[in-house]
């Protein structure tokens, strides 16, 4: 073997490591991503739930209510991160509504019940916006290292795209103690 051939299986032998690390990265920022998404997922499944727990105490003491509460089973997991962000919206529609009651029926409040559960309520929205933060730290960090070569080269025979980043913005909404109502 002269040394063309050598040059050869060099470059085979470099190609492929190439090839795997940046595969291997990819696959692994994606998965990341796809990790933090889950929990998203998973923090508007509390916050739906908590909600629903809110709804069945104000329906339970006869307060009329305009509150829409989702299904719980059908938010989905693995959904994008549109929906995502669309769901976020409805919750904190849907929390505006509880405060407005709140507020014309402060004596609620002095129910062990429902302070727990707006404690809870609340503390899943915290949560869903510490999950987004990760969650658009991880895209960016995926999307970033796809544009750069030779990842990019790499992605497109992968299949791999940039993702979305959950591009809700949550509002300061206000009295997020139940104290303050």
């Amino acid at each position: 073997m002269g040394p063309a051939g050598i040059i050869v299986i060099l470059f085979i032998i470099v190609f492929g490591y190439v090839f795997i690390h940046t595969t291997n990265k990819i696959n692994r920022l994606e998965i990341e991503a796809r990790d933090r998404g889950a929990e998203i997922d998973s923090g508007l499944w509390d916050r739906t739930f908590r909600l629903s727990k809110i709804k069945e105490f104000l329906d339970a003491k006869g307060i009329e209510n305009d509150i829409d509460c989702p299904e719980i089973n059908s938010l989905g997991i693995g959904v994008s991160a549109a929906i995502q962000a669309m769901n976020s919206d409805n919750l904190d529609k849907q929390d505006l509504k509880v405060r407005a009651i709140l507020k014309e029926r402060p004596e609620l409040l002095n129910e062990e019940v429902l302070k727990t559960e707006l404690d809870k309520f609340n503390k899943a929205r915290d949560d869903l916006f510490r999950y987004s933060l990760a969650y658009n730290k991880s895209v960016n960090s995926y999307n970033s290292y796809i544009s750069g070569f030779p990842a990019n080269v790499i992605s497109i025979f992968n299949k791999k795209s940039d993702k979305q980043i959950f591009g809700y913005v949550f509002a300061e909404l206000e009295n997020r103690k139940t104290e303050d109502f």
